[in-house]
């Protein structure tokens, strides 16, 4: 619900998702970052990666437009 509020609120804005490397980003790309993200603690491949934004991005749509949405 949290990352669903996070959208909601900052739907009209111009959002970047970057999806860093087996060590993150350097912190000269996180220098004036207004927020992070963590998908996880554990390392994933890009594409993993991406799979697991666009299903967060879906749920936190479906939360907004007050959809149900399964939560195991």
């Amino acid at each position: 619900l949290e990352f669903s509020e996070f959208i909601k609120n900052n739907f009209n804005k111009n959002l970047c998702f970057i999806v860093g490397g087996p060590d993150g980003l350097d912190k000269s790309i996180l220098e004036g970052v207004d927020h992070t993200l963590a998908l996880s603690r554990m390392t994933f491949t890009h594409e993993m990666a991406r799979l697991l934004l666009v299903e967060q991005l879906y749920r936190a749509f479906s939360i907004i437009d007050g959809k149900k949405y399964h939560r195991g």
